[in-house]
């Protein structure tokens, strides 16, 4: 489509620049061999323009309305084996009443595929994030369990989050606030909200949580102070 945009810039311009040239001609023939004054000159340097862009608007319709249907029809005449473009037929109503979508579950299928493969990605992207920044402070089934209920986390509601009975020692190093910055990094990651990720922190980390509230929680997930697990946007 801009290809054929500036082609048809590129044919306009060269037709007014036409149109122009020879008017301008015309106004100085007018004063110079005629001897009239400057007024004259550019009254038939209007008309000129008038009369030749009169011309071509005429010349178009001969050839839009008159010679092209006639061409087209020689041609059909002398080569029937060529075929013009078939009409694409709009998508009518179905005989119930309920208009036809060509190729709708093909195109559901695809898109419900992407989704859940853009999922996989953000909970692989998540279960190493979590690896590498805590297997300094769990042992290894303790991470174990906690891959599992980030597993869960992700497409679990918040009333769901009871289901959660195995809670997760971690090492004195990490504090509160550590705990808290883990819970956005990942809880941002799924789209979940703030009382979603709260709640989650508060039942995974339950031993090193339980004076800690979940609205406090909600408020401190995004904390400053001093800790060892830093706030990332992007994992």
């Amino acid at each position: 489509m801009a290809a054929r945009k500036y082609d048809y810039i590129i044919i306009y311009s060269i037709l007014f620049a036409s149109i122009l040239s020879i008017a301008v001609l015309v106004r100085l023939l007018v004063i110079s061999e005629l001897q009239m004054d400057e007024f004259s000159g550019l009254v038939a340097f209007v008309i000129v323009c008038l009369l030749l862009g009169a011309a071509y608007l005429s010349f178009q319709s001969i050839i839009d309305v008159w010679l092209l249907p006639v061409i087209e029809r020689t041609v059909r005449k002398k080569y029937p084996q060529i075929e013009c473009e078939p009409e694409v037929e709009p998508i009518g109503p179905m005989p119930n009443g309920e208009i036809s979508v060509p190729n709708y579950d093909e195109y559901k299928q695809t898109a419900q595929q992407k989704i859940q493969q853009e999922q996989a990605e953000v909970l692989e992207n998540v279960l190493t994030y979590t690896v590498q920044e805590l297997a300094l402070y769990l042992t290894e089934s303790e991470l174990q369990q906690l891959c599992e209920h980030i597993r869960f986390f992700q497409y679990a509601t918040e009333n769901e989050y009871k289901q959660i009975k195995i809670p997760i020692a971690v090492d004195a190093t990490l504090k509160s606030i550590d705990l808290m910055h883990f819970g956005w990094n990942i809880g941002n990651q799924f789209k979940k909200t703030g009382i979603e990720t709260a709640t989650f922190v508060k039942r995974v980390f339950a031993e090193r949580l339980k004076e800690s509230e979940i609205s406090t929680i909600k408020r401190k997930l995004r904390a400053e102070g001093t800790c060892i697990i830093k706030i990332k946007e992007k994992l």
